[in-house]
Parts: structure tokens; C-alpha cells; sequence
């Protein structure tokens, strides 16, 4: 997709927001067909730069500069108690914990919902230092994948209070935990570990397969310790990016870690809405 941005310039990117996205080829030779028509198409729309988000290493060809995340990926078609079972001794002792402290588990698939999970995740991105997304972009959520039936959103709930919150999107029968939100002042009672662990339960039931904890940074080693506490399969994801101009990779930086983290961290909520409707338009 062509992004036209006075701020980060002209590009192409591989699905703005999306975690990954292989090219669909099949040998080494249509990859290289294919690299250089897409590199003919960017010099005659003047575009700046593209970049690739891959499972591949292979594509584009001859790479010589990436940055590499994580993704995580669970197979759910099985029993609930033979999941349970191959969770970490940790991830299990938090389930049990949110269970033993009556935390419950509400859909609210409307408005209502998303506005409740958009102040959540205001919060949580305060607590990392990092700007929210616009409350468009996610009301765009709700009307063209949630409303549809392809997407909900789950909160974790204790004496009428939402404690924890996740957004999951449905393809096939592959099931991707998009974005998660919670209040610091419940984390005792585990509300992350009981919605995923409700989530699993439900879209099993439901029949899905495959279910996809998302990209992780690198540099997130929590992050990346929770979601290995579920037994999950770990690849890797390989961000490309080319410089049209000078024919040549670029390091492909994602930017979420600085002194900025520090500066938002101490911010108003109310001046990091307004920085995030500002530049996420100019980010993807």
C-alpha cells in the first residue's frame, strides 16, 4: 500500500499496522522477477522507500540488512485440560489465581465496548511511554471487522469493574490477539492471564485452530516471557526496507524505545491523544 506522508515521505509498506504479510511466491527466480518490477513500479511513482514484513527471509532476495521480531502462534484445537496442561507452571498459577478472585469474563462487541477498551488502552500505552492510536482508528475497527462478525472484544471484570481488556480478529480459522489494555491498579488480579486463557477456551470451542499472539519486539523480554508461557511456537518476522534512490537496504527501525518513552510516560493523556492523532497517519 502507497502512503503519502510530508512527514515520512512517500513509501510503500507491506500492509500499514499489519504484523506480517509473506509475499506469495513460489522459487527463488519469480522472487526476483517480482523484486524488480516492484522496484521498476516505486522509480516511476517516485516513491521513497518500501518495506517488507516477512516469516521469509527470502524475500526480498539477497537481504542484507533486517530487523528481527518475534511472533508467537498456538495450536488450540485440542482438549481445554490438555492446553492447560502445557502452559508454564507461572501462566497456570496466575489463571488460577483470577479464578479463585472471582474475575469474569464480559463481550462487549458495541460502542460502549470499544470506548471503554480505547480508555484502557489510553492508560497502558501512558504506563510504555508511547502515544495511543486515534479513537477513528479504532472505531474503524468496530464497523468494518468487529460488526461484521470478524472481531471481539473481551474484558476481564471484578465487582462491576473492567480490570483488563483484548481485541482478537477472526480469518478462517485462525484467531490474531491484536491489542491488549489494562489497569495497573488490578494487576494482582491477573486480568491479562484471564482473558487470554478465556479467549483460548472460546475460540477452541468455537473451532478455531491456530491462535496468534502477535509480533513482539526483540527488546520486550516480559512481553515476550508471557507469551512463551503459553506454550507457544516462536518465529521470527523479518522487517525489510529499500531505499529507492540509492538502491540499497535500510536497518529498519521501529523506533518504540528512546528517551520519547520517558517524555510520554510523564505526559497528559488528553496531549498524547493529540499526538497520536497528529503522527499515526504518518507511521504505518
Amino acid at each position: 500500500m502507497v502512503i503519502n506522508s510530508w512527514l515520512t515521505g512517500r513509501r510503500m509498506v507491506c500492509l500499514p499496522f499489519s504484523d506480517h504479510c509473506t509475499p506469495l511466491i513460489k522459487d527463488e527466480i519469480e522472487s526476483s522477477e517480482i523484486f524488480e518490477s516492484i522496484l521498476n513500479y516505486c522509480k516511476s511513482k517516485k516513491i521513497k522507500f518500501i518495506e517488507f514484513k516477512s516469516l521469509s527471509q527470502n524475500f526480498p532476495p539477497n537481504v542484507s540488512v533486517f530487523r528481527k521480531d518475534f511472533i508467537h502462534k498456538l495450536k488450540i484445537d485440542l482438549p481445554d485440560n490438555e492446553l492447560f496442561k502445557s502452559f508454564s507452571d507461572n501462566t497456570k498459577r496466575n489463571i488460577k489465581k483470577a479464578t479463585k478472585e472471582g474475575v469474569e469474563l464480559i463481550i462487549k462487541n458495541d460502542e460502549g465496548g470499544m470506548i471503554e477498551f480505547y480508555k484502557m488502552n489510553c492508560v497502558t500505552r501512558q504506563k510504555h511511554g508511547l502515544p495511543p492510536q486515534p479513537y477513528a482508528f479504532f472505531n474503524s475497527i468496530l464497523k468494518n471487522i468487529i460488526n461484521v462478525g470478524s472481531g471481539d472484544i473481551l474484558f476481564a471484570t471484578k465487582d462491576n469493574d473492567n480490570i483488563a481488556g483484548a481485541i482478537y480478529l477472526k480469518f478462517g480459522k485462525k484467531l490474531l490477539y491484536k491489542f491488549g489494555a489494562s489497569y495497573s491498579e488490578f494487576f494482582e488480579l491477573r486480568g491479562n492471564n484471564f482473558v487470554m486463557w478465556e479467549a483460548i477456551k472460546k475460540y477452541s470451542s468455537e473451532g478455531f485452530e491456530e491462535f496468534d499472539f502477535g509480533k513482539t519486539e526483540i527488546e520486550n523480554a516480559g512481553l515476550r516471557r508471557f507469551k512463551l508461557g503459553w506454550n507457544t511456537e516462536e518465529l521470527q518476522i523479518y522487517t525489510t526496507r529499500y531505499d529507492i534512490n540509492n538502491n540499497k537496504f535500510l536497518e529498519a527501525s521501529t523506533k518504540t524505545r528512546g528517551i520519547h518513552n520517558s517524555i510520554f510516560n510523564h505526559s497528559p493523556i488528553f496531549i498524547l491523544k493529540f499526538i497520536g492523532n497528529l503522527l499515526y497517519k504518518h507511521i504505518g
